[in-house]
């Protein structure tokens, strides 16, 4: 079978115009001309990390309580918390009920937890309370700062 004259000039010169091409592109490789970089790298140094950087905030510490009111048995006035932006055991939870000058206090050890303190269920006998509302906190101290939460409103029946 016989190619019409025109079709194998077409192809030849595809062909002759490839083949310059292929040699040209057999030469590249990531790395550039002998090694060294390639052209898309401009050669200039790339920021470092350096001391002037502006420093990680401290994170926000607060103490946050969770449940506040009188047990279904009517026998013990319960509150739990934690706090946040403080991770450590030991520290003293303190929860302070206030009415009216008269305060009742129940302390719990801090926790670490996987990202606050936590301050755990405190009980306290609710013969400890008068009835009527009384205004709940709870404090933490953290490096001799006392961070105390808002407070909430608990009533005695």
């Amino acid at each position: 079978m016989r190619l019409p004259r025109q079709k194998v000039l077409a192809a030849g010169i595809v062909f002759a115009a490839a083949v310059p091409l292929i040699a040209a592109l057999s030469g590249c490789t990531a790395e550039g001309p002998k090694g060294g970089p390639s052209s898309v790298d401009s050669g200039s140094p790339r920021p470092t990390a350096t001391s002037s950087q502006t420093p990680t905030p401290a994170p926000t510490i607060e103490a946050v309580l969770v449940v506040a009111s009188v047990d279904v048995d009517g026998k013990h006035v319960s509150a739990s918390g934690y706090v946040q932006g403080v991770i450590e055991d030991g520290g003293k939870c303190v929860f302070t009920y206030e009415r009216e000058g008269a305060t009742v206090t129940a302390e719990h050890d801090g926790a670490a937890d996987r990202m606050t303190t936590s301050c755990g269920l405190v009980q306290s006998p609710i013969d400890q309370f008068v009835r009527g509302s009384w205004n709940l906190t709870l404090s933490y101290d953290v490096q001799g700062k006392t961070y105390t939460s808002a407070p909430t409103t608990v009533e005695i029946p």
